[in-house]
């Protein structure tokens, strides 16, 4: 109820929202086991303090509803509350009881050879240095680079170290400097080693043998589920050895992974919440969207059409809907800001509804302090008349974005509620096991995977129009295979 009405201003917790609606400090579960090495099992707490611990979670729950529900009513967010947000309780439940197979011997192979490359890459790096440092210290690496090798373009952090976030890096390896970009590298594998190699490893349940991640429902400003113990969502799959780890995610025997995504959600839900005619008209005639794009902005036919137009129109298409300024374009396509802010005027002229639903969602946000999805989820939008201009400019592009990957949110909790539905009227043969974003993935017996695929598909494509009319498809794509990296 709280998540469905105030996202984006407080945590729903009951002890943060006993606090804020009812002015009154709960018994902290903390007070009564402890924390620590001292930190005992709830079983050992002491019946009188259990008792009134669990007496007063009841009632605080009982006053939150009595408090939240009419307010739900009055405020027009039953739709999110009654239709998407309750019902996703046991379909997440079941995901997180079910888990996702892996493969131990696989994982503990890959971080041996995780360490092995991380070791040669230290060993490069000390070659150029000429000395042997702490590379996970920022500020030691920011010394050797900028104080001892002499590399220009350092900048000085407020506590007076030298900043060695990775935009530097980038910056120095675009310039030559070849420690920049090993240190990346150093990085890299380091981190998938300790966020995933070793600690997938230590998070599989002695009993299933598959690790068990669990979604939070209402933590993110835009309706999305994140994951966490182990966060499974943020396996990054540009990166080769991202894509690695995600093959240790196995199926059962005579199983397969199979893996459905939206494909350019995004894109289409800002063609249809803008309107804009010729958006819409690619989608809807099965254009390719980057190349269509790069066509109307470079005003260019067919035959004249090179990878190099659509990389850029895919930039330009994708850094829109985050607000993207000139300024960010020209770093990321590597062109001059004039050069940058001209491709932006241009796609506005040819998509001009587009400018239009951003210009009206800054106003809505700054007149009423939220945003909302094609479902009337609402998106709190904090700091939006702020007089600090990089708050402010924050603000204006969450505006902007909120609504659109907060209706591919709703629209994909929608779909998981009818598949699961269905699972359980045993009309489909498949257990689904993870959410990542715009992706479902399943474990299907072999023999059901003909007959899952299209009724899945199906689903996903079509139970949003349920609620709402829609001109422009949404398209879902599959993918097979013995693992999870296999699908894509």
């Amino acid at each position: 109820l709280s998540y469905a009405l105030d996202n984006g201003f407080t945590r729903h917790g009951i002890d943060d929202l006993a606090y804020r609606h009812l002015n009154h400090s709960t018994i902290k579960f903390k007070d009564l086991v402890g924390s620590g090495k001292k930190q005992i099992t709830f079983d050992y707490v002491a019946i009188d303090e259990a008792t009134n611990y669990a007496a007063e979670d009841a009632i605080i729950t009982l006053k939150l509803f009595n408090e939240l529900k009419p307010r739900v009513i009055r405020e027009k967010s039953s739709c999110v509350y009654e239709k998407i947000d309750r019902p996703l309780i046991p379909v997440l439940s079941s995901m997180e009881e079910l888990g996702v197979k892996v493969n131990q011997k696989y994982l503990g192979r890959l971080s041996k050879d995780f360490l092995n490359e991380a070791q040669k890459i230290e060993k490069q790096i000390y070659k150029i240095t000429g000395k042997e440092f702490n590379i996970g210290s920022p500020k030691q690496l920011g010394e050797i680079l900028f104080l001892e090798m002499g590399i220009q373009g350092g900048k000085k952090t407020k506590t007076g170290t030298y900043s060695t976030d990775s935009g530097i890096l980038e910056n120095l390896s675009l310039q030559g400097h070849d420690i920049a970009k090993l240190v990346l590298d150093w990085r890299e594998v380091s981190k998938l080693r300790s966020t995933y190699t070793d600690a997938l490893q230590e998070q599989i349940d002695d009993k299933t043998k598959r690790v068990h991640t669990s979604y939070a429902l209402a933590t993110t400003l835009t309706g999305r589920l994140s994951s966490n113990d182990p966060n499974l969502q943020n396996i990054p799959i540009r990166t080769e050895k991202g894509r690695q780890i995600r093959h240790a995610f196995v199926a059962e025997k005579n199983c397969k992974i199979v893996s459905f995504d939206y494909s350019q959600i995004e894109l289409r839900l800002a063609a249809e919440i803008s309107q804009d005619n010729n958006f819409i008209n690619a989608f809807v005639a099965d254009e390719d969207i980057h190349s269509s794009t790069a066509k109307e902005i470079f005003n260019i036919k067919d035959k004249d059409l090179n990878l190099e137009h659509r990389r850029k129109a895919k930039a330009i298409n994708f850094g829109i809907l985050y607000g993207i300024s000139p300024y960010g374009l020209a770093k990321q396509l590597s062109i001059s800001n004039s050069e940058a802010k001209q491709y932006i005027e241009n796609y506005f002229k040819r998509f001009p509804k587009i400018r239009d639903y951003m210009d009206f969602q800054i106003n809505h946000a700054k007149t009423n302090n939220y945003v909302e999805t094609m479902f009337g989820r609402r998106c709190n939008i904090k700091g939006i008349n702020d007089k600090n201009f990089a708050v402010r400019g924050f603000a204006e592009r969450q505006s902007i974005n909120a609504p659109i990957q907060g209706t591919a949110a709703d629209i994909i909790k929608l779909s998981m509620i009818e598949i699961h539905k269905n699972i359980k009227e045993k009309k489909i043969d498949a257990q689904m096991i993870l959410q990542v974003h715009d992706e479902l993935v399943f474990e299907i017996a072999e023999n059901k995977i003909k007959e899952s695929i299209p009724f899945i598909k199906n689903i996903m494509e079509k139970t949003h129009l349920n609620y709402k009319d829609f001109i422009v498809p949404l398209i879902v794509d599959h993918g097979i295979g013995n693992d999870w990296g296999e699908t894509h």
